[in-house]
Parts: C-alpha cells; structure tokens; sequence
C-alpha cells in the first residue's frame, strides 16, 4: 500500500486556503493533517501533528511563514517546507533560501505544478519554480545592470509603484494614499516615463528587479 503524504497548509487567504485545500484533500495518497490561518496557529498545531510536507504562505498576521519554518525546524527538522508566496522580492527568495526550505513556487502556479513539487519535496529533493529561479538568477548575474538602470523616484511614486505592484485599481491606490484620481494618474504616467515602461507588466517587472516588492 502506498504511503499518504501528510500535508499541512497554512495561509491567512481563506479562500486560498480553501481553494488548495479542495485541490489537494482529493488525492488518493495526499492526507490534509491540518491547516491554520497564520504562523502561531500553525505552529501550536504542528507540535502535535504528524506532518511530512507544510505548504506555508510568507505574509501572514502574529506569525509570518519565515518564523514559522525557522521555528518548526527546530522542532521538527525533517520536515519538508513549500512555500507559495504572491511576491517574487529577490529578498525573500533569499531569505527563504537561507532557511534551506525545499520548495518555493508563486500562487499563480497550476495545479500539476503544486503536486509535482509536493512529490518532489517529500523525495528529498528541492523544487523552485521557473519563475522563482529566474528572479534569482537575474539578481546574481544582473546586478550591475540593475543599478544602471535605476532611476530616481520620489516617495509618493515610489507609494503607487508599489500599490500598482499589488494589482490595485486605480480608485483603490487613490483611497489608500488619500490623494485624487487625476493625481494617481499624473504618478503613473511619470513612472512609465522615468522608467520606460510601456505597460504596467513593465512598471511590475522594474519593481520585481529592484526588490520593491
């Protein structure tokens, strides 16, 4: 009889949650041993579940998913660690890298990805994206042509780059920043031109490459 995997899941997005939850609790030789809402609630929960693989976002409220791997490896250091995570900040994958987790892939990830990096984990070896793999490798050997390329923002563009960045909308940075819509577009058409970006996939990419998300 084939051995079931264990998973637990954590993510502070119920409905992320839910969504992989449903994914995953479908599989034959896949057992869901528990799920939490954030790091400390998973880490309670973990102290006494019999767990091989932890799927674990990295923002997250009391606990983030980075102290809540370095934690549960000392608990428990045979522990495989996946971390699906909406930001691909080179500081992050660092991090991650750092606390030697086996698995980093982005959330937009399809499901055959997911299970192919939980098979591949839980077999002792590492599984990185394509995507995260390329955010990092263009970060080791482009380094200097990322520092040309820099240009010079104020702190409010440097505001709705970051907002642009988190895909919201045009009304929604106006809220959060509390300035007009006329002047989120005036930010927006600067950054494009500063930057040189065509689009906002350009402004996202400029943001990616210089670690501001």
């Amino acid at each position: 009889m084939e051995k079931k995997i264990k998973l637990f899941l954590v993510d502070d997005h119920k409905m992320f949650l839910q969504g992989i939850f449903s994914i995953l609790d479908e599989i034959p030789h896949f057992t869901i041993a528990g799920i939490a809402n954030d790091g400390k609630e998973a880490l309670t929960k973990l102290k006494t579940l019999d767990t091989d693989v932890l799927i674990t976002d990295i923002e997250m409220p009391k606990m983030d998913g980075l102290e809540l791997i370095k934690e549960i490896k000392k608990i428990n250091p045979g522990i495989k660690v996946i971390i699906t995570s909406s930001y691909g900040k080179i500081s992050m994958i660092e991090k991650a890298k750092n606390l030697d987790v086996e698995g980093y892939l982005f959330k937009c990830a399809g499901k055959i990805e997911l299970l192919n990096a939980i098979h591949t984990v839980f077999e002792g070896e590492k599984y990185f994206s394509e995507e995260v793999q390329k955010i990092h490798n263009e970060s080791l050997f482009s380094s200097k042509k990322t520092k040309e390329n820099k240009v010079s923002l104020s702190p409010r563009e440097m505001d709705v780059l970051k907002c642009i960045s988190q895909e919201k909308s045009t009304q929604e940075i106006s809220e959060t920043l509390h300035i007009s819509i006329n002047t989120v577009d005036t930010h927006r058409k600067n950054l494009m031109r500063k930057i040189g970006a065509k689009n906002m996939v350009g402004l996202v990419k400029y943001a990616i490459q210089q670690g501001l998300i």
